[in-house]
């Protein structure tokens, strides 16, 4: 019986729990004082070196491989307080992100220290850095990709949409539009599913 197991919920971190975008952007302008934000802001594609033309790309890809680019993320607004509330409400919660291809080195040390610094250490053990989710166990995902591709065309999670520019035209049925929603959206589908959780409140 699904009531009789905690559910676990899958988080991504870029542009889902820590604001990737807006750390790009800063860097960005550094560089490049005509640096349009809203190119970043608006954009249509989920990968951020795809919105701009080849000639620009080795510039883009010189500040997300940065040593320290992602340890520098900050949270987005409530997304640490939303996480601390879910193992408050008895759900389980993994940080399941991937590393980008082009920065594995630096990109995945700087996400274990990105989560020691706020969360704490005891969130360490809740970091599953993988490239493949479809692989990963859990009963939510909440991702800002559109679409979760890999090996498994069925995942064992349901897909709950951290909304971005570059997804709002994707049909996903769960869908989160602030931290603050949390509760709202994923505790009434888990009911329905099965799990017995509580508002903590």
């Amino acid at each position: 019986m699904a009531s009789d197991r905690v559910p676990l919920i899958l988080c991504d971190m870029d542009n889902t729990i820590v604001s990737f975008d807006e750390a790009f952007i800063e860097r960005w302008q550094r560089l490049d004082a005509g640096a349009d934000a809203s190119r970043v802001r608006q954009r249509e594609h989920f990968e951020l070196e795809q919105n701009f033309a080849e000639s620009e790309r080795p510039l883009v890809e010189r500040i997300m491989g940065t040593p320290g680019f992602y340890e520098s993320l900050e949270p987005i607004k409530g997304a640490v307080e939303a996480l601390r509330e879910m193992l408050a409400c008895g759900l389980e919660v993994r940080l399941c992100t991937a590393p980008h291809p082009l920065q594995w080195e630096t990109c995945v040390r700087d996400k274990y220290v990105w989560v020691r610094r706020h969360l704490g250490e005891e969130w360490l053990s809740r970091v599953m850095i993988v490239r493949d989710k479809t692989c990963v166990r859990g009963t939510l995902l909440v991702d800002d990709k559109p679409e979760v591709r890999g090996f498994f065309a069925d995942p064992e999670w349901a897909h709950v949409l951290f909304e971005q520019s570059y997804n709002r035209q994707a049909r996903n049925a769960l869908r989160l539009r602030h931290w603050s929603e949390w509760k709202r959206v994923l505790l009434p589908w888990l009911r329905q599913a099965g799990f017995t959780v509580s508002n903590n409140e």
